[in-house]
Protein backbone atom coordinates (compact mmCIF):
# COMPACT_ATOMS: atom_id res chain seq x y z
CA UNK A 1 0.00 0.00 0.00
CA UNK A 2 2.71 2.69 1.12
CA UNK A 3 4.82 2.74 -2.06
CA UNK A 4 7.09 5.49 -2.61
CA UNK A 5 6.69 8.27 -4.92
CA UNK A 6 9.81 8.12 -6.97
CA UNK A 7 9.17 6.53 -10.00
CA UNK A 8 6.40 9.17 -10.82
CA UNK A 9 8.25 11.87 -9.93
CA UNK A 10 10.99 10.63 -12.28
CA UNK A 11 8.47 10.46 -14.90
CA UNK A 12 7.19 13.71 -14.52
CA UNK A 13 10.64 15.20 -14.56
CA UNK A 14 11.18 13.56 -18.03
CA UNK A 15 8.13 14.55 -19.03
CA UNK A 16 8.87 17.80 -18.32
CA UNK A 17 12.66 18.11 -20.08
CA UNK A 18 10.96 16.32 -23.62
CA UNK A 19 8.49 19.27 -23.32
CA UNK A 20 11.39 22.24 -22.08
CA UNK A 21 13.26 20.71 -25.28
CA UNK A 22 9.97 20.62 -27.54
CA UNK A 23 9.49 24.29 -26.85
CA UNK A 24 13.30 25.14 -27.41
CA UNK A 25 13.39 23.41 -30.88
CA UNK A 26 10.59 25.14 -31.81
CA UNK A 27 11.59 28.74 -30.77
CA UNK A 28 14.74 27.69 -32.19
CA UNK A 29 12.68 27.14 -35.89
CA UNK A 30 10.78 30.17 -35.53
CA UNK A 31 14.09 32.26 -35.23
CA UNK A 32 15.58 30.23 -37.83
CA UNK A 33 12.21 31.33 -40.25
CA UNK A 34 12.48 35.08 -38.84
CA UNK A 35 15.93 35.46 -39.67
CA UNK A 36 15.58 33.78 -43.17
CA UNK A 37 12.94 35.68 -44.40
CA UNK A 38 15.15 38.79 -43.19
CA UNK A 39 18.27 37.86 -45.02
CA UNK A 40 15.86 37.05 -48.36
CA UNK A 41 14.49 40.83 -48.09
CA UNK A 42 17.72 42.24 -47.12
CA UNK A 43 19.10 40.72 -50.59
CA UNK A 44 16.47 40.99 -52.56
CA UNK A 45 15.27 37.45 -52.93
CA UNK A 46 11.71 38.16 -51.16
CA UNK A 47 9.95 41.24 -52.82
CA UNK A 48 9.38 43.87 -49.62
CA UNK A 49 9.21 47.05 -50.97
CA UNK A 50 9.01 48.43 -47.77
CA UNK A 51 11.38 46.84 -46.07
CA UNK A 52 8.97 45.33 -43.35
CA UNK A 53 10.81 42.10 -43.66
CA UNK A 54 14.27 42.32 -42.18
CA UNK A 55 12.42 45.03 -39.49
CA UNK A 56 10.19 42.13 -38.42
CA UNK A 57 12.61 39.25 -38.90
CA UNK A 58 15.58 41.08 -36.87
CA UNK A 59 13.01 42.54 -34.37
CA UNK A 60 11.17 38.53 -33.76
CA UNK A 61 14.65 36.99 -33.52
CA UNK A 62 16.15 39.22 -31.01
CA UNK A 63 12.93 38.85 -28.91
CA UNK A 64 12.76 34.84 -28.69
CA UNK A 65 16.67 34.76 -28.71
CA UNK A 66 16.66 35.35 -24.64
CA UNK A 67 13.67 32.96 -24.40
CA UNK A 68 15.62 30.35 -26.26
CA UNK A 69 18.58 30.44 -24.28
CA UNK A 70 16.41 30.82 -21.15
CA UNK A 71 14.51 26.89 -22.37
CA UNK A 72 18.43 25.69 -23.34
CA UNK A 73 19.28 26.14 -19.71
CA UNK A 74 16.80 24.90 -18.22
CA UNK A 75 16.67 21.93 -20.23
CA UNK A 76 20.34 21.62 -19.72
CA UNK A 77 19.79 21.95 -15.73
CA UNK A 78 16.64 19.05 -15.74
CA UNK A 79 19.24 17.09 -17.25
CA UNK A 80 21.91 17.09 -15.17
CA UNK A 81 19.28 16.91 -11.88
CA UNK A 82 18.43 13.37 -13.56
CA UNK A 83 22.36 11.61 -14.55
Amino acid sequence: MNQPDRPREGALRVALRRVVLGAFALTATAMALFLGEALLSATGIYFDPHGYGVIVGILFAAILTPIALALWLLYQSLRRRSI
